[in-house]
């Protein structure tokens, strides 16, 4: 109910704007203002949940500074008898709301597109990018065409920039899975003040005073921000949206590079055909774009690195316990026997649960799965510094030992494991293990030690117990 008659309170004042008599238009401009948008922030602040309403804060703060200059721009178009209030102090509250309103627009941003930062980036690059061309193309000709100061055009030129680059960010988290109509609104409320800004510049007389229509637009951006406040869903704008897929291709960096250059290009081209282009827009595009696009490409280089990690890890590591996996140890292995190695010291041992298959078939596979992780926590406690424990596949693990008496060391510590119980399935239970040694020789492959360790398993099992350890070492 409080949405839909804020909604067609201040769309009757947008709407009726100029067929109020001139001299008390300022008054439905002030309604909207100062008599609805307000209180909405307000209303906003006390929906949002603790912890989560910094972006109605600085809208709060936005909103006053905008309704401050509001005041002066009638003061003086009224009392001062001057035919518009721009290019006085007011514009100077302006440009303060805008930056309190683009640092509520990143606070929200923050929030709710945390897992999208990267294509966040990517819109704000591609908006100043854009408002780079379209202020050196269309708004510079038009001001410098009005004589407009140069602090004016100053004003106006980062007002567009910081209200393009809002309105980037504001676009990319609206466009996410869960579509909030307060993220909405209140990008619908950043694209009507972009749209009042371009429109402040362009509908000018010949006298330099400003159409009094585009008020209009500037009301109806605050009407659509004020829905923002006091929709429903103002409690869920911190949600944060699903992460879309992001990855470094070569369509991306030379999206990149295009937009990086495409100010410098259009600036370029007007001075090559002699047409008016600015300095400053092509330093502050570069000061911003060029830093926004080196941390895009390194947080792309960073995602890669870490997919590559992550695909190494799941081809090097067992799933269940974490241990090295087949191929990994076989590697290792490989390594530790390559030729100038001291292989004259390594030792493998191959292990083989006793008593596993009971506990599987009595208490589960899910027990089975506990039992397994249990036992590979052990046996890394069992080994000593520069040793490998590996999950061999099923019930089997290998462990390869370097230095001298490993098979004393390491063992002793095995037999001291597989004493004691372990729970599996919220029950107590107990295994042996059988242990095939096999110390390396010189000329030995990993194939030829790897079986000879495990023919001495086989032969170690003959003799298996539960709760202990059965041990051969060959020949």
């Amino acid at each position: 109910m409080l949405l839909r008659c804020y909604a067609v309170v201040t769309t009757l004042l947008v709407v009726t704007y100029l067929a109020w008599p001139f001299e008390l238009r300022q008054w439905p401009f002030l309604l909207v203002t100062l008599g609805a948008v307000l209180p909405a922030v307000v209303v906003a602040l006390r929906r949002a949940p603790r912890g989560a309403r910094s972006p109605w804060w600085l809208m709060l703060a936005a909103m006053t500074f905008f309704n401050v200059g509001n005041l002066i721009w009638i003061w003086l178009a009224t009392a001062g008898h001057r035919a518009s209030g721009d290019g006085s102090v007011a514009e100077v509250l302006y440009s303060g709301g805008g930056l309190f309103l683009l640092v509520a627009a990143i606070a929200l941003v923050r929030l709710r597109g945390r897992g999208d930062v990267g294509g966040i980036i990517d819109s704000v690059i591609t908006a100043v990018a854009l408002g780079g061309v379209l202020w050196d193309a269309v708004l510079l000709p038009a001001l410098s065409t009005q004589h407009q100061p140069v602090g004016r055009q100053l004003s106006l030129f980062f007002a567009i920039m910081m209200i393009s680059g809002t309105f980037g960010a504001m676009l990319r988290v609206s466009l996410g899975s869960d579509r909030s109509a307060s993220v909405w609104l209140f990008t619908g409320g950043v694209a009507l003040t972009l749209a009042g800004d371009v429109a402040s510049v362009l509908a000018v007389d010949p006298a330099g005073v400003r159409a009094d229509w585009t008020n209009m637009v500037y009301l109806a951006a605050y009407a659509a921000l004020g829905c923002a406040a006091v929709h429903p869903s103002v409690g869920r704008v911190i949600a944060a949206g699903q992460a879309p897929e992001d990855d470094l291709t070569r369509g991306r960096l030379t999206f990149l590079g295009v937009m990086l250059a495409l100010t410098p290009m259009v600036g370029g081209g007007r001075a090559m055909f002699g047409l008016s282009t600015d300095g400053v827009l092509i330093a502050f595009s570069s000061a911003v774009l060029v830093p926004l696009v080196m941390v895009r490409v390194a947080r792309l280089a960073a995602q890669r690195r870490a997919a590559e990690q992550a695909l190494h890890h799941l081809a090097t590591r067992d799933g269940l316990t974490g241990l090295p996996n087949r191929g990994a140890c076989l590697d290792a292995l490989t390594t530790a026997l390559a030729p100038g190695t001291a292989s004259d010291e390594l030792t493998v041992l191959f292990c083989d649960l006793d008593g596993f298959k009971p506990v599987n078939d009595r208490l589960g596979h899910a027990a089975g799965d506990e039992l397994l992780i249990a036992v590979a926590d052990r046996l890394r406690g069992c080994v000593r510094e520069g040793d490998l424990v590996s999950r061999f596949g099923g019930d089997e693990f290998v462990l390869v030992c370097h230095g001298p008496q490993a098979v004393r060391a390491v063992s002793a510590r095995i037999a001291e494991m597989t004493a004691g119980p372990f729970r599996a399935g919220g029950a107590e239970v107990r295994i042996g293990v059988s242990v095939g040694a096999a110390e390396a020789r010189p000329g030995d492959t990993t194939d030829e030690l790897i079986r000879r360790a495990d023919l001495a398993m086989y032969q170690a099992k003959k003799s298996k117990s539960v709760g202990a350890l059965s041990l051969v070492l060959a020949a």
